[in-house]
Order: C-alpha cells, then sequence, then structure tokens
C-alpha cells in the first residue's frame, strides 16, 4: 500500500513539474514572439500627432494604441517626449520648418539612447492632398518618396535598427475627397497608388542593410478590407463623418480626412501584427 501511494505522489509531481514546464515555454514564446522596445519615436503629420498641434481624432491616435500595447510612454516632442509628428506636416523638406524631415534632422541632432528604438515614419497624406489638381502632380509625389527614403537612410546611418514605414489608403476614400466628385477620387487614388509604388521600392533598396529591421505596414491593403467588409472591422458608416464628437461609436471618420480613435486602434493592431511576426 505503501509502495502504491508513493508512486501516485511521484505522479502527481511529475504532472505539476510538466504543467510549469509547459506554461514556461508559452510564456517564453509569447515574449520571443513580441520584440521588446524601450522607446518609440515618431514622425508624422496629424494622423500622429499626440500633442505637438492637437490632437486630430476623438481619442488616442494609432501611435499611442501601438506604444501602450507595448507599455511604452509616447508624449508629444514639445513637452520632451520622442513623437515629433505636427499636425499638417509634410514629407517635402521645402514645405517648412514642420516637415517630416525637419522633424528627423531635429532628432538627429540632439543625443540618442542606446536602448532598443523603434522608429515610425509616416507621411505622405497631406503631400498628396496638396498635388491634387496640380499640374506638377506626379513630382510632387516623387519628392515625397524622396523624402521618406532620405529619412530613413539617415537613420540607418545614425544606428537605428527597427523602422517601420506605413504606406497611404486610397485618398479617395476620404470625405474631403469624396466631396469633389469623381474625378477627384479616382486622381487621388492614383496618386496614393504611385506614391506606395514608389515607396515599394525605396524601401526594397534600402531593406538590405544588415541589422536592419525595416516593417511594412500596408495600410492602402487595409482600408480597402474595411471598405469591403465594414461590418467586419466593426464600422457602420464609413462615409460619414462623425461631426468631431467625443463618441463616435461605429463611424470610420472623425472629420473630413482623419479616423475616429476605433480605426486608429484598428491601424495600431494591424501595426503590432507586422512587428510581432518579424
Amino acid at each position: 500500500m505503501a509502495s502504491r501511494l508513493s508512486w501516485g505522489g511521484n505522479l502527481l509531481r511529475l504532472i505539476r513539474y510538466l504543467v510549469i514546464v509547459a506554461a514556461s515555454a508559452v510564456m517564453n514564446s509569447s515574449a520571443q514572439a513580441r520584440p521588446t522596445f524601450d522607446r518609440i519615436v515618431v514622425f508624422g503629420d496629424s494622423l500622429s500627432d499626440n500633442g505637438n498641434v492637437g490632437r486630430a481624432s476623438n481619442g488616442p491616435v494609432w501611435v499611442e494604441h501601438l506604444a501602450a500595447r507595448f507599455g511604452v510612454a509616447l508624449t508629444p516632442s514639445r513637452a520632451g517626449g520622442s513623437n515629433f509628428a505636427i499636425g499638417g506636416a509634410r514629407l517635402d523638406p521645402h514645405s517648412g520648418t514642420t516637415s517630416l524631415r525637419a522633424q528627423a534632422s531635429a532628432y538627429l541632432r540632439a543625443a540618442r539612447s542606446r536602448r532598443r528604438t523603434l522608429h515610425i515614419v509616416y507621411g505622405g497624406g497631406n503631400d498628396l492632398l496638396a498635388a491634387l489638381g496640380q499640374p506638377h502632380a506626379l513630382a510632387m509625389v516623387d519628392a515625397a518618396v524622396a523624402s521618406v527614403r532620405s529619412i530613413v537612410a539617415d537613420l540607418v546611418h545614425h544606428g537605428a535598427t527597427d523602422i517601420l514605414v506605413p504606406n497611404l489608403p486610397a485618398l479617395g476614400i476620404t470625405p474631403a475627397v469624396r466631396a469633389q466628385g469623381r474625378q477627384a477620387v479616382e486622381a487621388a487614388s492614383r496618386l496614393a497608388a504611385r506614391f506606395n509604388r514608389a515607396l515599394d521600392q525605396a524601401l526594397s533598396d534600402l531593406a538590405g542593410r544588415r541589422g536592419l529591421r525595416l516593417y511594412r505596414l500596408d495600410v492602402w491593403q487595409l482600408a480597402e478590407r474595411v471598405r469591403a467588409n465594414p461590418a467586419a472591422a466593426g464600422f457602420t458608416d464609413i462615409t460619414t463623418p462623425c461631426g468631431q464628437r467625443r463618441r463616435c461609436d461605429g463611424h470610420l471618420f472623425w472629420d473630413d480626412v482623419h479616423p475616429t480613435t476605433q480605426a486608429h486602434r484598428r491601424l495600431a493592431e494591424a501595426a503590432a501584427q507586422v512587428l510581432e511576426t518579424r
């Protein structure tokens, strides 16, 4: 009888041990799947601005949702933080002191941390909206892409190892462009498609750099999936702005151009998936 009890006790201890080992393996696997970033640095426009000019949404913007997911603080650069995004900013370096090129240059002039940093470069929407209907629209698009390339190349030159670069959606989806008619919708979407093709080529040229993890977020495809099946993404209205109200449940757009915080959360989830599967 004593032998049976001893055997049963050993078996129970073995089962407990195996459960602990299995749980530890799952936790380690999860930790390995999710990269650890100590800091997030953002260059962008109103889609990413969380306080330099003001938040153009009814709640947190996508980089705030993303930072929260990784447990990283993200405050505006004008308050001493690392989010340099400014509402209204363009990629074009000749567009003024708030351009993404100027944002990146200001960051690179300062002392940088040796901690693992995720750099985000997201712009181009304002450049394309300004180019719409202009005779030199294609040249304006190409200048915007050249700016992205120069920013990414400079970040790499200064030791950046993790860089996330989203592309643009078909801008004809925005209420602001749709209000201008079908031709404007088609023209805006063509410009966005050209931007994305050129951006993809520019990033491909840089992607082979040793030690660089260059993450690409396909916002175009994300927006197209939402447009094809809004309900699957949790939206009930993808055409009408919610009137800049605090509560915009089910709306894709907060105003004529900017998404609601619900849409920003979806964008952050897509970005996190890209980062976690590399």
